[in-house]
């Protein structure tokens, strides 16, 4: 059962930022650790996992290190000609729900520019290649189901 039905709209992008739902328990997702922003800010034991994977993929990308966000963690990747933001987010109220279920995103990442924003024409081709990377390598992981 999916536990939300949700599109997000990242900045000017008309594309919708439709969310990767898995379902795993080979991430933690019970274990509050000191260094987080919030109880519910699971997700970087599966964000450093994507990042090896994604690395091992020796397409070109520039991976950064995972970072805490309040709502998660997340990661730039970055082509020649673009930067992206993976958003990697836990799916529930607490460390208590089982199976866990986690959502990934990937949106084109335009900084602090405005104009950028407003005007960027999306790079459809390059979006929808990493986002096909990171399912193939979801996909490889038989402790992980994709949802949608």
């Amino acid at each position: 059962m999916i536990k939300q039905e949700t599109k997000i709209f990242v900045g000017g992008d008309p594309l919708p930022n439709e969310l990767i739902l898995i379902e795993t328990d080979a991430f933690e997702h019970r274990e509050v650790k000191p260094h987080f922003i919030n109880s519910c800010c699971f997700g970087e034991d599966l964000a450093e996992w994507l990042r090896q994977k994604l690395a091992r993929l020796g397409d070109g990308l520039k991976i950064s290190e995972p970072v805490q966000e309040d709502y998660g963690w997340g990661l730039w990747l970055r082509t020649e000609r673009t930067s992206f933001w993976v958003a990697i987010s836990y799916v529930g109220n607490g460390p208590t729900e089982e199976p866990a279920q986690w959502a990934i995103s990937v949106a084109p990442d335009y900084g602090l520019s405005i104009l950028k924003r407003l005007f960027a024409k999306p790079r459809t081709g390059e979006l929808a290649r990493i986002r096909k990377q990171i399912q193939g390598v979801i996909q490889l992981n038989p402790e992980i189901k994709i949802l949608r």
